[in-house]
């Protein structure tokens, strides 16, 4: 019983379903349409040939009457006449008086001769030339009046009566083979509709099949891109989505699984630590200093890890404020003087331009630090970093280079990407997590701005950070 309730559902949903509908509105539609355009192509060819025929039967009277005339003066017999003139116009010609009684019969039936005949009510006129068809039920018949004008003088009327039915049969046909051509017109746009309705629905169909695929956590859709203008437009705009919501996926996986990985190693030193350490005596001093430098560590990969949560938060509003880049870069120096002073590194700077950026100065700062920082931490011991500015096309280019070993062009590629470190700053033991690059790209992202990196051969690592640049404004903000 569930089964059968189940197909039935089911057939229920197909009837119901877009593709159903659509096919049977065309089908109507194609039915409906055809009809009439039908019964229009038969209903004008049967005025055409009715047309047709009264043109004829009028002309046909019109001699009728003249050779009819033309007999009464020559003193033939106007019976015989008569029926010579109907068999000519294919009809049955009589002459009826000026009361309408029959005086001659083409037909030659005596019981009509002298009695009154019934004339069609449009042809009651006798002085008028007029031709009219009527339906008897089993035939159509034409009834074609005019006066008769014997020797100038008007001697009642002619009447030529024809019998119709081969045109009735010929129409009957030319009917029948209009509806039948209707009909099957009917049935290939019927076709074509449902056709139609289905190259219309698919997409939608597999659309929907894809976002249910996507509801129970399979990402990674691909619908195939066909159909009008706007579902190529609908579909491209999903696969576009549903890469970008399964990359953004797989590197949720992949900072979750990094920020795990580099969250154990302190945790496991901490452990380690801890358990190696006297229970009943006091530590010695080199083991406190590692616990203190663990935990510092992981209290900058948690720092780091925060900084990076908002700054992915699409809710995140900057403070902008107009900041002099000068004033920037120097605030940023402050804080990695120190560690340049304790490497003997000279500070090489050129920053004698009035250039002006629009953005979160706090924001800004954190990045211009990371940079600054990592160029500082990764110069030789007595060797320089240089700082330069220059503007290009509306933005501000901020250019830090160090002078040390350089990157390869595989590990350039990889620069500014979430928990990605050099081998060589694996092998320095900083501590670092690989996440001070990312940052400074996305507070740039943030500021319609961009990261750049080169390293040209024989040189060390130069790095740019590209901001959109403002006119000058007279009140530069302060870093506090």
């Amino acid at each position: 019983m569930a089964m059968f309730w189940q197909k039935y559902k089911q057939i229920i949903d197909n009837f119901t379903s877009l593709r159903w509908r659509l096919g049977v509105s065309y089908s109507v539609m194609a039915i409906v349409v055809t009809a009439l355009l039908t019964g229009l192509a038969v209903q004008t060819a049967m005025t055409i040939s009715m047309s047709a025929q009264k043109e004829q039967a009028l002309s046909s009277i019109t001699g009728v009457a003249t050779a009819f005339a033309d007999s009464l003066g020559s003193s033939l017999d106007p019976a015989q006449t008569a029926q010579q003139l109907g068999l000519a116009a294919n009809g049955r010609v009589i002459w009826l008086g000026p009361d309408d009684r029959v005086r001659v019969d083409g037909y030659g039936d005596a019981r009509l001769s002298g009695r009154p005949f019934q004339v069609p009510p449009k042809l009651k006129d006798p002085d008028v030339k007029a031709a009219e068809i009527y339906d008897t039920g089993q035939s159509w018949v034409a009834y074609t009046s005019a006066p008769l004008q014997i020797a100038g003088k008007t001697s009642g009327r002619l009447l030529l009566i024809q019998d119709l039915a081969a045109l009735r049969q010929e129409y009957a046909l030319l009917k029948q083979r209009l509806w039948l051509l209707g009909g099957v017109l009917s049935l290939i746009v019927a076709g074509i509709g449902i056709f139609l309705a289905g190259t219309m629905s698919r997409p939608l169909e597999a659309l929907t099949h894809a976002i249910q695929k996507i509801r129970y956590g399979e990402l990674q859709q691909s619908v195939p891109v066909s159909g009008s203008k706007e579902i190529v437009s609908l579909t491209e705009a999903f696969n576009q989505m549903t890469a970008r919501v399964a990359k953004l996926d797989e590197q949720r996986r992949t900072f979750v699984a990094n920020a795990a990985h580099e969250l154990r190693t302190p945790l496991a030193s901490l452990q380690a630590l801890a358990e190696g350490m006297p229970q009943e005596s006091v530590p010695k001093p080199e083991e406190m200093d590692a616990f203190v430098r663990q935990t510092e560590r992981l209290g900058r990969l948690v720092d780091s890890l925060l900084q990076l949560a908002r700054l992915d938060n699409p809710e995140l509003q900057l403070n902008r404020f107009p900041i002099r880049v000068p004033n920037l870069i120097e605030e940023a120096l402050w804080v990695v003087k120190p560690l340049a002073v304790a490497r003997q590194l000279k500070l090489e700077i050129e920053a004698d331009k009035e250039l002006w950026i629009e953005g979160d100065p706090d924001w800004l700062h954190q990045a211009f630090v990371n940079v600054l920082s990592n160029a500082v931490y990764y110069t030789p011991i007595g060797s320089q970093v240089r700082l330069g500015m220059e503007t290009k096309q509306g933005y501000v280019h901020i250019v830090i280079e160090d002078t040390g070993t350089g990157v390869s062009l595989d590990v350039l590629a990889q620069l500014g990407t979430r928990f990605y470190r050099p081998a060589a700053a694996r092998e320095r033991n900083s501590g670092g997590a690989g996440l001070g690059l990312s940052i400074v790209k996305e507070v740039l992202r943030l500021h319609q701005g961009r990261l750049e990196f080169a390293s040209p051969p024989g040189k060390g690592l130069m790095v740019k950070l590209i901001v959109p640049e403002i006119a000058p404004h007279p009140q530069p903000v302060t870093i506090s």
